[in-house]
């Protein structure tokens, strides 16, 4: 290769190498930015559950929201889950930081797959003309997790440490 290919191609490396990477502050600075704003790439994102419930309402035929109550809520939620759940994941920023994403964290929820199902859940009640029980629903989802650590740490507790097999010297 001619010295101006890999000279090219060492220019290019670097330039990827170096746009890939964001220093710690920058990405505290781009989640603090983004907590703050009422709209993401032109998407409204709301500020609580109350007022996702009237988005989703907004965003939503009156059809396909009266169809969906006809099912039970466990249902709806594992059908939903992949379709609505992702798009607020992704357009409500529930895992790269946004402000109802900070309301829900503040109530003790971290997962964004956590965050997704109680806000499916909360919308099939109010649309079922039910009481949303929103706190009681986190605290499943704060147990849930909860208990998933104490078996984490209780399964590697009782893993067997394992010495390493010393080499057998060959002479």
């Amino acid at each position: 290769m001619s010295l101006l290919k890999i000279s090219c191609l060492g220019v290019c490396f670097l330039s990827l190498h170096l746009s890939a990477q964001n220093t710690e502050e920058e990405v505290l600075r781009i989640y603090n930015e983004r907590i703050r704003k009422e709209r993401i790439n032109d998407v409204y994102i709301p500020k609580n559950i109350a007022e996702a419930m009237t988005e989703l309402d907004r965003l939503t035929e009156d059809a396909i929201a009266k169809k969906l109550i006809s099912s039970p809520e466990d249902t709806v939620a594992s059908k939903l889950h992949f379709s609505l759940g992702r798009w607020m994941q992704i357009h409500w920023g529930l895992g790269d930081g946004s402000r109802l994403m900070e309301h829900l964290k503040s109530k003790g929820l971290s997962f964004p797959d956590d965050m997704m199902d109680l806000l499916i859940r909360c919308w099939y009640r109010h649309l079922s003309g039910k009481e949303l029980d929103a706190e009681q629903l986190i605290e499943q989802y704060k147990n849930k997790r909860k208990m998933e650590h104490i078996e984490r740490m209780r399964r590697s507790s009782q893993r067997p440490v394992e010495k390493p097999q010393e080499e057998e010297h060959r002479e």
